[in-house]
């Protein structure tokens, strides 16, 4: 649903978008002469305005969307970047290119070209910005898919205040500048609206393919991957006998010595660190180790090995995730990225770093039911994006 409303909002978007481009001063030179396009003429920036409120309203919500996938997948999908940023970027060049027009109308070039005929000056400006909008916009948006939430808010931000600015200059120039604006020709600026959709239509041709192309390559992987196989009784072997079965193929985790085996001698601690990690009173665990583990299971890809009473989880035979239980708590070794695993270690304290795994960052916890649910999921799934990317 949210892909389907997500192109057409893009779709209509372009269309209203080609309009705001076109001066809408004398519809007569293109043989219109109807009575109702009179009221458009008057009310041009009013009804423009109004197609900028329409294109800030969505593609606000799809701002939401975005922080809201990289929230939980680290990323932002394509289609949700371009609907949030595309249709206002499109709008400031819109009536860049409006403003281009009229100053290029009201500039007499007998005078040649220089900063004594100042209309020149402003011309060259305007196209320049063209210019550098377009080579910019795919860099801002391909930007705007990986910086976190502070950093799309501040390019939202950026857009819509150069949208209002150069729609309020447009208007200026047309009101205090404009020498005849109403007998202004504006004949050709209506190929602005058939030259776009055929740019938007060789954009979504090449978007297609590029994504039929990265499932060709997904699946590639995915085939070699099958190729290994681990049997019940966790003996691997090889479909395409490429590699030889008795070969360690999973790496091993050097998680810290409180992932021995303990259950039998929980009752006679004998380090001070498991006094400090050990509340005084236990919490129902949410979720319980058995779920957590059918919960990760799940994740395509995913190779479980177990070692006496450890589990140790594997994608693409890489270790992310490492879980031990204690029957009413468990301990969980996992991969993170610095900066998050971090802010987890100031906000819950028994979240802290893996010291036996110093060439890979790998952080551990204790959850005796004080860590929420949500936080647990999405350890394991940001784990697992970590390692699976």
């Amino acid at each position: 649903m949210k892909k389907f409303f997500g192109n057409v909002y893009i779709f209509i978007s372009v269309l209203l978008i080609s309009l705001v481009a076109i001066p809408w001063n004398n519809f007569n030179v293109w043989g219109l002469q109807l009575s109702f396009l009179t009221t458009l003429r008057n009310n041009e920036f009013k009804i423009k305005l109004g197609i900028f409120v329409f294109i800030f309203f969505f593609s606000l919500i799809f701002l939401l969307i975005s922080n809201k996938e990289f929230k939980n997948n680290q990323k932002v999908s394509r289609l949700s970047a371009y609907a949030a940023t595309a249709p206002i970027i499109a709008y400031c060049l819109a009536f860049l290119i409006h403003l281009s027009y009229m100053v290029y109308t009201d500039t007499d070039f007998a005078q040649g070209i220089g900063i004594s005929n100042i209309y020149s000056i402003y011309l060259l400006a305007g196209v320049g910005l063209i210019l550098l909008s377009l080579i910019l916009s795919h860099i801002f948006i391909r930007s705007f898919r990986k910086v976190r939430k502070g950093g799309r808010i501040f390019y939202f931000i950026l857009f819509t205040v150069f949208a209002g600015a150069f729609g309020a200059l447009a208007y200026a120039f047309k009101t205090y500048r404009a020498d005849d604006y109403f007998g202004m020709s504006a004949k050709y600026m209506a190929f602005i609206l058939p030259v776009v959709l055929v740019i938007y239509i060789i954009h979504i041709i090449v978007v297609l393919k590029h994504n039929e192309k990265s499932k060709f390559e997904a699946y590639d992987e995915q085939e070699e991957l099958d190729e290994i196989i681990m049997t019940e009784n966790l003996q691997i072997s090889s479909k395409s006998n490429k590699i030889e079965p008795n070969e360690n193929l999973y790496q091993p985790v050097n998680v810290d010595p409180e992932f021995s085996k303990q259950n039998k001698q929980r009752n006679k601690p004998n380090s001070i660190e498991y006094y400090i990690e050990k509340p005084k009173m236990f919490k129902p665990l949410n979720p319980t180790f058995d779920k957590l583990v059918q919960h990760v299971k799940e994740f395509p890809d995913v190779i479980t090995k177990m070692d006496e009473e450890k589990v140790t989880f594997y994608v693409s035979r890489l270790p992310f995730l490492v879980l031990m239980n204690y029957g009413d708590y468990y301990r969980m070794a996992f991969r993170y990225e610095l900066e998050e695993g971090i802010r987890l270690i100031i906000k819950y304290p028994t979240i802290s770093k893996n010291k036996s795994t110093r060439e890979e960052l790998w952080f551990k916890a204790n959850n005796y039911g004080d860590l929420p649910k949500e936080i647990i999921y999405k350890v394991v799934k940001n784990a697992y994006d970590l390692v699976s990317r």
